[in-house]
This record gives structure tokens, sequence and C-alpha cells, in this order.
């Protein structure tokens, strides 16, 4: 409740959307996609917790394998280390599963086996279309018939939504799933454009 109201007052509102799904879910395993220094993945183990004294989370990223290029093609930012997030997090949660992956994920989400299905994913890696097409790809394998996964960045903008972002994705789903823009939307400035930024949820069809 407390990142309800926290997010519900900052300049990144769209998030307190994220919070309402691990409420409503209840989820035991987290996927992230895109773990940058680590808050949103400790928001979101913190808030399942809640529910479940166990998380398994499992967080992807290049971490300090991250290149200039791949910041400038993927519009990504710097993340902090894998071993520095993977501390902080183990730190603030003894009692969960906390495993990292470090490298690309058109590589590492191919080759990721997991025993059992996972419940909630948040899809906010590298930034290009091609990326988040084939985490999407990859991603699709590892959900039950109530997963939840959750896009960011699904820009407001044609020109911009032609080479980064979720929207196209979002926009030739197969027909098995479904997907709903969630309510908030944040500013956001790429170049020297500000545009609209939301979340998306997506789901198998009943």
């Amino acid at each position: 409740m407390i990142l309800w109201f926290r997010y519900s007052f900052s300049k990144y509102s769209r998030y307190k959307y994220l919070f309402k799904l691990i409420l409503n879910q209840k989820p035991k395993i987290i996927l992230e996609i895109g773990v940058y220094k680590g808050k949103r993945s400790i928001e979101m183990v913190d808030l399942a917790q809640c529910f479940n004294k166990q998380i398994i989370f499992y967080g992807f990223d290049l971490f300090e394998k991250i290149t200039k290029k791949k910041i400038k093609d993927e519009l990504s930012k710097n993340p902090l280390n894998k071993d520095q997030i993977f501390t902080k997090l183990k730190n603030l949660f003894p009692k969960s599963k906390i495993n990292l992956i470090k490298g690309n994920t058109i590589k590492t989400l191919k080759n990721f086996k997991t025993k059992n299905k996972v419940d909630f994913i948040f899809i906010d890696g590298g930034h290009s279309i091609d990326t988040i097409k084939k985490d999407w790809q990859n991603v699709k394998k590892l959900m039950h018939k109530n997963s939840i996964v959750v896009f960011d960045d699904y820009y407001d903008d044609e020109h911009i939504s032609k080479k980064f972002g979720s929207k196209k994705i979002i926009e030739n789903l197969e027909k098995k799933y479904i997907s709903k823009i969630l309510p908030s939307k944040d500013i956001v400035v790429i170049g020297n454009k500000k545009i609209l930024n939301s979340l998306v949820l997506v789901k198998i069809k009943d």
C-alpha cells in the first residue's frame, strides 16, 4: 500500500499498476528482464513476500557486460554489476531464492529452463523492437494459464514506436493472448522529444 501511495505522487506513476497486479496475483515465482539497479526487483519481491514467505526471483540483465554501443542501440542505462545486485537482494530477502542471470537475453532466455512455470514476468530490458520481440518469444514458454506478463515502454508515438518500445509487439500478439494498456502514463524523453509511456498487461485467454 505504501508503494501505491508513493507512485501515485511520483513522476513514475505507471508502476503503481505493476504493484497492484502483484497484490492481485500473489506470485511465488517472479522473472524480471532488465534489473538495472534492482529498485523494481526489490519492490516486487518485497510486496510478493506479503503473501508467500519464500519468493523465487529470476533477474536477467547484461549487468557489467553492457557496452556503450548496446546502451545507445537499446536506449538502455548502465546497470549495477551482478554481485552488487545479488548482495543487495539477498541481504533484504534471505529466505527467498535470488537468481541473477548475466548476458544477452537473446541467448540466456532462450537457454533458460525452470522446473515450475513463472507466475509474474516483467519485461523492461533492451528497448529495441527486435530485442523486446525476442524476449517475448522466449518468455512465452515459461507461462502457465494464469501467468501475467507486463511490458514496459509502450510508447504513444508512432515515429519512435517504429524502432523502439513494446507497441508493435502488443499490436501483433497471437490470438491466444489478450492485452490491456494500464491506465497510468508517464512522460519520458527520447532524444529531445517528450512522449507518453505506459505499461501493458498480457495474459493467455481464458
